[in-house]
C-alpha cells in the first residue's frame, strides 16, 4: 500500500491488486463494499447525479456528528469513481475519487480525497484520520478480491466475521508457547493480567480506547474452550456507540509442511449495522500487525523497548 504525504489539502491511499481493473471496479460497487460506508444504495446505483447517506463513528473533535451526504460526481466503469462528501453541520465539503489504473499483471486503485483547509487545525486531525480510514478501506477491498480456496479452514470470511491465516516455520507447540506467554500479550496490549491459557479462566486487557464509538480501552475476556496446541477460544464485550457487541476470538494451529498454519478468527459483528461494519475493519486493521509480531518473537527478535 502507498500514500502520499506531500499535499496538505489531500490525503492519496494506493494498492496493486494483481486482478484486472474489471475485476477490482466489481469488488469496489460490490454489496459488501458499499455497505461498510453507505446505507442506501447499490451496485445499479453508482452514477453520476446519485445521492446517498454516509453513517460512521462520530468525531466531535472535528465537529463531525458521523452523518453525510454524498453525490456521485464522475462514474465511469472499470475506470474512476467519484463523489462529493458534505456534512448537515456544514462543516466539510470533500471530493472522493477512486481511479484504476491497469499495469503489468493487474491493477492499481488510487483514492484521493482531498478538499483539506491547510488553514485549519482541526483539518490537519481530521486529514490524519481520513488517511487511517482509507488505508482500512483499501484493506477490506484486497480481502473481498481474496478468493478463499475450496479446502480453507476456517471457513472465508463473511459480514460478521473475518478471519487472518500465516504460515510459521516453526512447529505448532512452539508457536502455541509463544501465542501464550506473557511476553507476547505485553507486546500486544498495553497492560494484561494472564496468568494462564485455561478454559475457564479470565484474562482483563488495557488497549487503545476508541474514544469514536465509546470504548474506553478496558476488555475483560473468558476463556471458552482451550485445547493444546491447537485451539484458543474466548469471548469479549465491546461498546459500540452506547450498545455491546459480544465477540469471539479464535485462535486455530495446524501441522502444516513442517511448519504451523495460524488461523485467527474474531466473529460476533452485526452484519445490519454499519457501525459494526466498520468496526470490523478496524479491528482487522489491528490484528494484522499482532501476527506480524507473533512471527518477530518466533524468530528471536524480542521484547519491545
Amino acid at each position: 500500500m502507498t500514500t502520499s504525504p506531500d499535499d496538505l489539502t489531500s490525503v492519496t491511499v494506493g494498492q496493486f491488486f494483481p486482478y484486472s481493473a474489471e475485476q477490482v471496479w466489481h469488488a469496489i460497487t460490490s454489496p459488501a463494499s458499499i455497505s461498510d460506508w453507505a446505507t442506501d444504495i447499490d451496485r445499479d446505483s453508482v452514477v453520476p447525479g446519485k445521492s446517498f447517506a454516509f453513517t460512521t463513528f462520530p468525531l466531535p473533535e472535528v465537529n463531525f456528528s458521523g452523518h453525510g451526504h454524498c453525490e456521485f460526481t464522475d462514474v465511469v466503469p472499470n475506470e474512476r469513481l467519484a463523489y462529493r462528501f458534505t456534512t448537515p453541520e456544514s462543516s466539510l465539503n470533500l471530493q472522493a475519487t477512486w481511479t484504476l489504473h491497469p499495469e503489468s499483471g493487474g491493477t492499481r486503485l488510487l483514492v484521493v480525497h482531498n478538499g483539506f483547509d491547510v488553514g485549519n487545525p482541526v483539518h490537519g486531525r481530521l486529514r490524519i484520520l481520513v488517511r487511517d480510514l482509507w488505508k482500512l478501506v483499501v484493506s477490506r477491498i484486497a480481502e473481498l478480491m481474496a478468493e478463499p480456496k475450496d479446502d480453507a479452514v476456517p471457513p472465508p470470511d463473511d459480514s460478521t466475521s473475518f478471519t487472518l491465516a500465516e504460515f510459521y516455520r516453526q512447529a505448532p507447540q512452539t508457536v502455541w508457547r509463544v501465542v501464550t506467554s506473557r511476553e507476547f500479550v505485553g507486546d500486544v496490549v498495553n497492560d494484561h493480567d494472564l496468568v494462564s491459557v485455561r478454559t475457564g479462566a479470565r484474562l482483563t486487557i488495557g488497549t487503545y480506547p476508541i474514544p469514536l464509538i465509546g470504548f474506553g480501552g478496558r476488555v475483560d475476556m473468558e476463556f471458552l474452550e482451550v485445547c493444546e496446541p491447537e485451539l484458543i477460544v474466548c469471548t469479549f464485550e465491546i461498546p459500540i456507540m452506547g450498545g455491546t457487541t459480544e465477540l469471539t476470538m479464535t485462535w486455530r494451529l495446524r501441522p502444516q509442511d513442517g511448519g504451523t498454519q495460524l488461523w485467527f478468527t474474531l466473529s460476533g459483528f452485526d452484519p445490519e449495522s454499519p457501525l459494526n461494519r466498520q468496526v470490523r475493519s478496524v479491528l482487522r486493521g489491528g490484528a494484522i500487525p499482532v501476527l506480524s509480531r507473533l512471527g518477530e518473537l518466533l524468530e528471536g527478535r524480542g521484547h519491545r523497548a
